[in-house]
């Protein structure tokens, strides 16, 4: 039975309310250029509850293994806000930070969204369009997500997309979400990988995906906020990753100028750091 860490940072108010925000004067709000993100009360409740009963420490989660009937793939993990996300919101932040503008014009696809709070970051961002993805039983509190924080389909779609039957949600995303230029700019993931079952889909969606081309005419660019969770899971990974013939690189988060990485090195404030959690850039040479 594979054990799924928890969130380590401390707890955010995501509470849609002004008035709940009042009464937690514990927690601070999770602001993204100046936008406050908020999520739907029911899972700002939960992770509260789950925070002040076992502080950074909370539940580990549970999923049975592949020769079991597994849980839904998002059951069991959809409803919790995890490190993953906070850490790659913050960092496409500190993106347009060091270069103004940065976001906008382009479109990204975010995959396995859970609760969106990457999707939602990168709408406060400016992006032109954000497409957020998870399976049918994350979409209610996802649409939710997106009415609470003033967004509009006009440029936030939420699109049912698991990878285990991804075949008519791509088509659509292509044919019917990005226009006649068909451009995707950045897949965006967070923490998706937590049993080796999935990561087969997982690789097979991003192959279809990357087949697509960005505003610039290069195959679009993954960014992946991955924790270590399991030697095995790593390997699994980015092994299949490499057989896509991507090229990739952990991103750097004290503003170093390395070579290829200098124009998605950032600095990222220590808060956002964790030493098994890293941001990793894939990307295909055309």
């Amino acid at each position: 039975m594979l054990m799924i860490e928890g969130p380590k940072f401390p707890g955010y108010d995501f509470s849609p309310r002004a008035s709940q925000l009042a009464e937690r004067q514990d927690l601070e709000p999770f602001v993204i250029k100046g936008h406050r993100v908020v999520l739907p009360s029911r899972t700002d409740e939960l992770q509260s509850s789950q925070l002040q009963q076992e502080g950074a420490n909370h539940e580990s989660e549970t999923l049975k293994q592949k020769d079991e009937q597994p849980l839904s793939h998002t059951a069991s993990t959809a409803k919790s806000v995890w490190d993953c996300s906070i850490v790659l919101g913050k960092y496409m932040e500190a993106l347009e930070d060091k270069t103004p503008g940065y976001w906008s014009n382009k479109n990204v696809l975010e995959l396995g969204a859970g609760q969106g709070i990457v999707s939602l970051s990168a709408a406060a961002l400016g992006v032109s369009k954000v497409i957020v993805t998870d399976v049918s039983t994350a979409l209610p509190d996802l649409q939710e997500g997106v009415q609470l924080n003033g967004f509009t389909e006009n440029n936030v779609h939420v699109v049912e997309l698991d990878w285990t039957s991804r075949d008519l949600a791509v088509h659509h995303i292509s044919e019917n979400l990005l226009g006649q230029e068909k451009s995707l700019d950045f897949i965006l993931a967070s923490d998706v990988v937590w049993v080796d079952y999935l990561v087969p889909h997982l690789v097979d969606t991003i192959a279809d995906l990357m087949k697509l081309r960005s505003s610039q005419g290069s195959s679009p660019t993954l960014l992946l906020a991955y924790q270590v969770r399991s030697l095995r899971s790593d390997r699994v990974l980015f092994e299949s990753l490499d057989k896509l013939g991507l090229k990739r690189e952990k991103v750097r988060f004290d503003g170093g100028s390395d070579a290829d990485n200098s124009n998605f090195s950032v600095f990222l404030d220590f808060d956002f750091r964790k030493p098994d959690l890293a941001i990793w850039r894939f990307w295909k040479e055309e």
